[in-house]
C-alpha cells in the first residue's frame, strides 16, 4: 500500500493517492469534499481592493471567424465598456493557430489543428494564450454586469478557478484569471493537450466538455495539486495555507455571475456552433 498521505484522514488520503495517476473519478470527487472541508482556499466576499498587480489588466476573447455575430458582438462591447482600463484582443482561428504555432511549435499546433468543434479549439487555444500572456479570458457569449474588479475582492491570487456546485461539481473555464507562466495552469494546459491525445490514440471521445472544457479543469487541477502536496511533502493541516501561499483561490461561479452573465442566450446557441450539440467525433479526425 502507498505511504504517500499518511496522516490524510479517509476518503480523502485514497481520493489523492488516485489523483496523482490523474484518474477522473477521483479528480471529480476530490473537489467537491476539498472546498466542503476548507482544504482548498476561497476567494472571499469583503471590500473591494484593486486587481492583482501580477496579473495584466488585459482581456482576451476569442470567435472562429474574424467577424463575429451581431450579438456577440454587441456582449463583447459591453465587456470592454465595462472595463476601460483594460486592453482588449480578440482571437479567431486563424490568428489563434498562429499564436499557437509561435510558441509552442508544430506538434501542439497540429493538435489545434484536430479538434473539430471552434469551441474546443477556443478551449485549447485560451490556456496556451493565458500561459503565454496572463490575463482575463472570457467566453464570447458572456455579458457584463459590472466591472471585473468586483470578482477580485478579498484575496491576493495568481490564479483564480471559478467552480459550480452540480451533478458533478467542476472547474468552468467560461472566465480564467490568471498570471502568465502559472504552473497550475500549465499542468491544466498539458492535461488537456494529452486528453486530445487520447482521442487520437484510442478513438473514443465522450464530449466537449469532458475533453477540453472543465473536465480538462479538473482532472488537470487535482493532479497538480496531488502532485506537489506529495513532492512538498505538505501534512493535512497545511493544505489550505499552502495553496493560498501558492496564490490558488477558488471562487464560487454564483460570485462571479454577480459581475459577468454567463446564463445569456445567443443565437448560435440554436445551431450546430453550439458545443452541446457536438456529440461525436469525426471519422477523418482519428487514426
Amino acid at each position: 500500500m502507498s505511504r504517500e498521505f499518511n496522516d490524510y484522514p479517509e476518503p480523502i488520503r485514497n481520493l489523492f493517492i488516485e489523483a496523482l495517476c490523474g484518474h477522473q473519478d477521483a479528480c471529480f470527487a476530490l473537489l467537491p469534499i476539498g472546498l466542503e472541508q476548507s482544504l482548498f482556499p476561497v476567494l472571499s466576499r469583503c471590500v473591494p481592493q484593486e486587481f492583482p498587480r501580477n496579473i495584466p489588466k488585459h482581456i482576451a476573447q476569442f470567435w472562429d471567424s474574424p467577424e463575429p455575430p451581431e450579438d456577440v458582438r454587441a456582449a463583447m462591447k459591453g465587456i470592454r465598456n465595462d472595463n476601460p482600463a483594460f486592453s482588449y484582443h480578440l482571437e479567431c482561428d486563424a490568428s489563434a493557430r498562429a499564436f499557437i504555432h509561435d510558441h509552442y511549435g508544430a506538434s501542439i499546433t497540429a493538435l489545434y489543428d484536430v479538434c473539430p468543434h471552434p469551441a474546443m479549439r477556443s478551449d485549447f487555444w485560451r490556456l496556451c494564450y493565458l500561459h503565454v500572456k496572463g490575463g482575463v479570458y472570457i467566453d464570447a457569449d458572456v455579458t457584463s454586469r459590472a466591472p471585473l474588479t468586483d470578482i477580485t475582492r478579498g484575496t491576493h491570487f495568481r490564479t483564480l478557478l471559478p467552480y459550480s456546485v452540480g451533478e458533478p461539481w467542476c472547474l468552468d473555464n467560461d472566465v480564467l484569471i490568471q498570471e502568465a507562466g502559472n504552473p497550475l495552469m500549465q499542468h491544466i494546459m498539458e492535461t488537456m493537450f494529452q486528453r486530445v491525445r487520447h482521442i487520437l490514440e484510442t478513438g473514443y471521445f465522450e464530449n466537449v466538455w469532458v475533453s477540453t472544457g472543465p473536465g480538462a479543469m479538473v482532472v488537470g487541477t487535482m493532479s497538480w495539486i496531488a502532485h506537489t502536496l506529495k513532492n512538498q511533502k505538505i501534512p493535512f493541516h497545511e493544505v489550505s495555507q499552502f495553496l493560498m501561499a501558492a496564490g490558488i483561490a477558488f471562487v464560487a461561479h454564483r460570485q462571479v455571475e454577480q459581475t459577468l452573465d454567463t446564463c445569456s442566450h445567443f443565437a448560435y446557441q440554436s445551431t450546430n456552433a453550439n458545443w452541446r450539440k457536438f456529440m461525436r467525433w469525426p471519422d477523418s479526425n482519428t487514426p
